[in-house]
């Protein structure tokens, strides 16, 4: 099951500023969103949602942005994700065939799946990662 194109700049948003959490270097939406590819406009609306869920801050001015309020480490793609898009109701369908009934399990069951992987990464996780895919060397 694919996350809404929302999801993935709000991730995308989150891991640029996650990079810079250790040089406590603020990150103005312009530039994160000219590096990431997301649209300006979609972008404020995105920082807005994250900031309403306390995932991240900002400061104003010259040298205003924004910058993680916690470690990567402690932010879950899960919290990145809910705060973005808010978690869709089950599937249930009320006096559903028995075959419907099946399906509508199998897509529960992988909407919970997505969800425990959502809940076991941290933006950290995915930093790592990009550091191992970095470091791979391709020869020839």
């Amino acid at each position: 099951m694919q996350l809404p194109v929302k999801a993935h700049y709000a991730t995308l948003a989150m891991l640029a500023l996650a990079d810079k959490h250790e040089s406590r270097e603020v990150l103005p939406a312009r530039v994160i969103a000219c590096e990431q590819g997301i649209p300006s406009q979609f972008l404020g609306q995105i920082l807005q949602q994250l900031r309403a869920a306390g995932l991240i801050a900002s400061t104003r001015g010259a040298n205003g942005g924004f910058y993680l309020e916690q470690p990567p480490a402690a932010i879950t793609l899960s919290e990145v994700v809910h705060a973005v898009c808010p978690p869709s109701s089950s599937l249930a369908v009320e006096g559903a065939s028995p075959l419907s009934a099946v399906v509508l399990d199998v897509w529960e069951e992988l909407k919970e799946q997505q969800q425990q992987l959502l809940q076991r990464l941290t933006l950290a996780d995915l930093l790592a990662r990009l550091d191992t895919s970095a470091n791979v060397m391709f020869y020839i």
